[in-house]
């Protein structure tokens, strides 16, 4: 199943080397067809394509079911929304599923019927399911007539389809037919209803190495499964952990409780109790016990497998991130631009450029520095152009802190503030405006500029003046106690985070620039929304207790508390939660791109080039996630006099520009 024309997407929808999915279903339908045909002859092809069209169908699930559960992995491998997002990976899903239903019409009419309606009541046991998310009320009942269709319907159709080929096939005995294939889809259905019940226990009793996936996750999400039903009906304590969101202590807490019920032992007699339903429904089909025989051992396989059958790690990227190199260069830049700012008047004295918030962002400069080594001396323009990006990056936090210094409570200075900005970075380099802030920009801009085209220069220069009208929207939105919502705060924060001057940080370091074929395709953008994500969400923890002082509006923590009225301790220990998602999303993803720089049209085989730029963001994004200093004080030093930097760039509001 593939998409026509669009070789870059190919692995949205094939399976990858290594892939260790158990193939239940079509060996279910395979050995059903054998029940009734001669074991020793090699399947028909129509049993082979009836084993492959119930996989797709279940497949077709799996990427909706990963969706809806925020599932991350399958199967010991990155799940399809975890790399593509969710978008793609519902519509991948219908291609698959479509394609599996594809393959009954080849079959006949009857086969398209019985796989519509199996999906039909599969796709309603998954809406039963969904709509009974941390009832605690729910039943045992409701909970059997859920599984029935997620599970038990697929099984007892991928029996049905295999017997359905064979009376296709075999000897036709008038009356037979329609029994024996009620029989094997009986057995498919009650081996279903087992099957998922040992799934629910191991969710409860494995643990992550064992089962090669995230466990107690049904309590996490609120699917009470009949373990946890039957426990909390006897169970207060369990019953009162019920019906909301669970910390990871509580569902914890309501995981020892479930065990320490007998509850588990009980599920296991339910599961039990249908393996024998399941053996009473072969009872007639006695014409090939061997086949019989084993079909029955095959199930009884599945509910005994090892707990450890599928691998829990993730494989190594292919692309390694480049490795350190030594540090020397990164401190004698680093030594540069403390003295450079000092020339400038950026900073006073050189005790004002030793301040945190700036020996901070240097810190993590001498990290990254050292990962782009000029190893035989062949790039005269490096250390250039190592200064130049170090620069650019320091400069905005500095003209970052000149908008959320709390000391700034006037909207109209803060209109100036932008307005003398926008003057500085559209002046003319050779006859600069008055100010430390002027001289430095004067100086900057034409280093940037070597070597990078117009379009680069013109798009930066608006991205920055993009960036400082966010920057004016959030100052005035400190002012007035203003807090986003979370679906509003990640807008909100990438426009104040400045992703695209640091992404120009990186172009210059590189000498390089990135196509807009890349920029606009859909994984690189998920990509930068992952690591964006990642990136300031830690900031906001990192710098919380400021924030919290200083009223800073965008914080997430903040917007969570603000938004739920949960404690403050709940509101870290949930974005901790989704920072380490969307981190493991990253690499996820990140481990993608090299396919994606290989087969992606228009690069000319120059895609590692390209994805050298991206392991500067990863490369970034794990070094503040090992460290940040800039809101951790080293130095009794005052910083930057800020009040008269915004009096030097500072102007009467003028006229905006007609045209950008």
């Amino acid at each position: 199943m593939r998409i026509q024309g669009r070789p870059e997407l190919d692995a949205l929808t094939l399976d990858r080397p290594g892939s260790s999915r158990s193939l239940v279903r079509p060996t279910l339908a395979l050995l059903s067809y054998y029940v009734l045909t001669d074991p020793s002859e090699p399947a028909d092809d129509r049993a082979v394509l009836a084993a492959a069209a119930v996989e797709l169908l279940h497949l077709g699930a799996l990427y909706h079911d990963d969706v809806v559960d925020h599932a991350h992995e399958r199967r010991g491998h990155p799940s399809a929304n975890a790399v593509w997002g969710e978008h793609l990976a519902i519509l991948a899903g219908d291609c698959v599923m479509l394609t599996g239903l594809n393959m009954l019409a080849q079959l006949g009419q009857r086969e398209v019927i019985e796989g519509t309606m199996a999906n039909e009541r599969m796709c309603a046991g998954m809406v039963m399911e969904a709509a009974d998310l941390h009832t605690a009320s729910r039943s045992e009942q409701a909970y059997f007539e859920a599984i029935d269709g997620k599970t038990a319907q697929l099984f007892a159709l991928a029996c049905r389809l295999g017997a359905m080929q064979a009376n296709r096939t075999g000897d036709r005995q008038d009356g037979l037919e329609e029994s024996r294939e009620e029989a094997l889809a009986g057995f498919g259905w009650q081996f279903g209803h087992a099957y998922q019940l040992r799934d629910d226990i191991l969710d409860l009793t494995s643990t992550v190495e064992e089962l090669g996936k995230p466990v107690n996750t049904d309590l996490s999400e609120g699917v009470y499964t009949l373990p946890v039903i039957r426990a909390a009906s006897r169970d207060r304590d369990l019953a009162r952990l019920l019906g909301k969101e669970l910390t990871q202590e509580e569902a914890a807490r309501a995981r020892d409780l479930v065990l320490a019920s007998g509850a588990v032992q009980e599920a296991q007699a339910a599961a039990d109790a249908h393996m024998t339903t399941a053996a009473d429904q072969l009872a007639d089909l006695a014409d090939r016990p061997d086949a019989l025989d084993g079909l029955a051992a095959y199930a009884r396989a599945m509910l005994d497998r090892p707990t450890a059958a599928r691998p829990a790690a993730i494989p190594q990227q292919v692309r390694q991130a480049p490795q350190a190199q030594g540090s020397a260069h990164a401190q004698q830049v680093t030594q540069w631009m403390k003295n450079w700012f000092v020339e400038t008047g950026v900073a006073a004295t050189t005790a004002e450029a030793d301040h945190h918030r700036l020996t901070g962002t240097m810190w993590i400069v001498e990290q990254v520095l050292p990962r782009v080594a000029d190893a035989d001396g062949s790039d005269p323009g490096l250390s250039e152009r190592r200064q130049a990006s170090a620069a650019l990056g320091t400069v905005f936090g500095v003209w970052d802190d000149l908008f959320e210094d709390p000391h700034l409570t006037d909207p109209q200075a803060i209109t100036a503030l932008r307005e003398g900005l926008v003057a500085t970075l559209r002046q003319d380099p050779a006859a600069p405006a008055h100010g430390a802030i002027s001289t430095a920009w004067a100086q900057l801009w034409p280093r940037l500029c070597r070597g990078r085209t117009v379009r680069w220069q013109e798009s930066l220069l608006d991205n920055i003046e993009e960036w400082l009208h966010a920057c004016e929207c959030e100052a005035r939105h400190r002012i007035s106690g203003y807090i986003p919502s979370t679906a509003d705060w990640l807008p909100l924060r990438k426009s104040t985070g400045g992703f695209e001057i640091g992404l120009a940080c990186s172009e210059v370091l590189l000498d390089r620039e990135v196509p807009p074929a890349v920029r606009s395709h859909h994984m690189v953008r998920r990509l930068e929304d992952l690591g964006f994500f990642a990136l300031f969400a830690e900031n906001d923890l990192a710098g919380l207790d400021q924030d919290e002082a200083d009223q800073v509006p965008y914080n997430l923590v903040r917007a969570i508390r603000h938004e739920t009225g949960c404690s403050r301790a709940e509101a870290i220990e949930r974005v901790e939660r989704q920072v380490a998602e969307k981190r493991a999303q990253f690499t996820t993803v990140f481990k993608y791109l090299p396919v994606l720089f290989r087969t992606l049209p228009g690069l000319s085989g120059q895609g590692n080039r390209y994805a050298a730029i991206y392991d500067m963001l990863k490369l970034f994004l794990d070094v503040r996630q090992a460290k940040s200093e800039r809101y951790r004080p080293q130095t009794a030093a005052g910083g930057p006099d800020l009040e008269r930097l915004r009096r030097e760039v500072s102007r009467a509001a003028a006229p905006e520009r007609s045209a950008r």
